[in-house]
């Protein structure tokens, strides 16, 4: 039923993704202006893979770009081989909340209808509000992840794991249709780590199955 009211077959097995909003990154959980940061320009650019058995390593191919002002904040790269990343000076003290085991994890419920994975239904919660069903999805490496779905409406409006940094947590919402194509988009995104929200995003502007050419993620 989540496959189905996200997109059904165009979102269980989606070519590329692009998405461009802004973000404020508050990292620690921290608001006042010395640590604070609004990213005005927060953009992604995803191809997909058409496999996935570890749900939280680096897969396809994706870019992050963050820029505040004319100020690059960080770009994450990763080609479909290696990782290429740039990290201003803000960014490095940071660096290991921007690796990707701590942050890839939420595709992983695309393919866990396959062999070698497990579901898992756990306690029912409230997520910002929402009655959930809460599920586990144990992919084929023993890797544990978690999703809130809405009873009411099936979004998938949680998502969470451990890392190396902490418990890490996602709040989805605000989900909008994309034009011409079976998609449903959250278009806002809360991250958290150990409790602290560290990033609040906003996506303006997304596009799916759009060729990206491949010189995005030289």
């Amino acid at each position: 039923m989540a496959v189905e009211k996200a997109g059904g077959q165009t979102w269980q097995n989606p070519e590329t993704l692009m998405l461009n909003g802004n973000a404020t990154f508050t990292p620690h959980g921290r608001a006042d202006a010395a640590h604070q940061l609004i990213f005005d320009r927060y953009t992604l650019f995803r191809v997909f893979p058409k496999q996935n058995t570890a749900a939280h390593q680096a897969n396809g191919k994706i870019r992050f770009d963050a820029f505040y002002g004319e100020n690059c904040y960080f770009k994450l790269v990763f080609d479909g081989k290696k990782s290429n990343i740039f990290l201003s000076d803000l960014a490095k003290p940071y660096e290991k909340h921007f690796s990707w085991s701590n942050n890839f994890g939420f595709s992983i419920i695309r393919f866990a209808h396959q062999e070698g994975f497990v579901l898992e239904r756990l306690a029912d919660d409230l997520i910002d509000g929402h009655e959930c069903y809460i599920l586990q999805i144990t992919d084929p490496n023993q890797t544990k992840t978690v999703y809130g779905i809405d009873k009411a409406f099936f979004y998938i409006r949680y998502l969470a794991f451990d890392t190396e940094v902490g418990f890490h947590h996602r709040v989805y919402s605000d989900f909008t249709p994309v034009q011409n194509v079976d998609f449903l988009q959250p278009t806002r995104l809360r991250i958290y780590f150990n409790g602290l929200k560290w990033m609040d995003i906003n996506w303006l502007e997304f596009a799916v199955n759009e060729g990206i050419p491949d010189s995005i993620f030289e």
